[in-house]
């Protein structure tokens, strides 16, 4: 999927988050690595993006494909968390 920041919310996340900060405990980084768009989602997000690359999506559409892009930027940022996190700790994420 490919991801494009639509508005300044992931820059927030991120400097409330702090994605370099690496203060997770392994079973909170372990447990952010495991999650996951369902299926489902993934699916309607594969034929969202077939229809933006065909010019054919609604503006209902468009904004469902936005919210979908916001909140894998917001499990990119989780998990970029996570996995520094275990490294920090010497183990593999």
């Amino acid at each position: 999927m490919s991801i494009s920041t639509p508005s300044h919310e992931v820059e927030i996340l991120a400097r409330t988050i702090r994605p370099d900060n690496a203060d997770l405990s392994d079973d909170a980084a372990r447990s952010l690595l495991a999650l996951k768009l369902t299926d489902g989602d993934r699916d309607r997000v594969n034929g969202l993006l077939a229809k933006a690359r065909e010019g054919a999506l609604t503006a209902e559409e468009r904004s469902e494909l936005d919210d979908y892009e916001r909140v894998a930027s917001l499990l990119e940022i989780l998990q970029s968390k996570a996995r520094l996190s275990l490294r920090r700790a010497g183990l593999s994420p």
